[in-house]
């Protein structure tokens, strides 16, 4: 793909595939990996990808790295507690979204996309099943049950 494309769709892409990919792994660290690693492929990719398939592939490039560094062995190692005592403490913004992520995870993986591009990015359902290639009913669907149940979980959060 030409360079020019690739660094127009980074501009214009980034935040929101590395917000995407944070929802998935819970590290900043790990989403910026996969962000980074999605806009190398794209570089790979030839020029017949059209403009509106950039995003929906960039998206699912990334959450498919996401979740492969989920199911990693490296992931499952365990980490000293000394580890974390000594990086600096979060902002109270990146705290809140620890929060929001908590509750996302207690939520069935199927409905975490859908509702994260509606809802944070502010896509429109349609917009949303295009990006997804879902049938609009069935994006709508995940988007209202992923409500549901993402209120539920903020409840059980409240609660305990």
């Amino acid at each position: 793909m030409q360079n020019d494309r690739v660094a127009a769709a980074y501009e214009q892409y980034v935040n929101t595939v590395l917000r995407a990919a944070w929802h998935y792994t819970g590290s900043r660290e790990t989403a910026e990996d996969c962000a980074q690693e999605a806009f190398l492929r794209l570089m790979q990719q030839d020029d017949s990808m059209t403009d509106g398939h950039i995003l929906p592939w960039l998206l699912r490039t990334a959450v498919n790295l996401a979740k492969d560094h989920l199911k990693s062995a490296e992931h499952s190692r365990t980490e000293a507690l000394s580890d974390h005592l000594d990086r600096p403490a979060e902002d109270s913004l990146f705290s809140a979204e620890r929060t929001v992520y908590r509750a996302l995870q207690k939520i069935p993986e199927h409905y975490r996309l859908p509702l994260y591009l509606h809802v944070v990015e502010g896509y429109t359902v349609r917009e949303t099943a295009s990006l997804l290639h879902l049938h609009f009913g069935t994006a709508a669907t995940a988007i209202r049950r992923g409500k549901r149940l993402l209120r539920e979980a903020f409840e059980e959060e409240a609660l305990a």
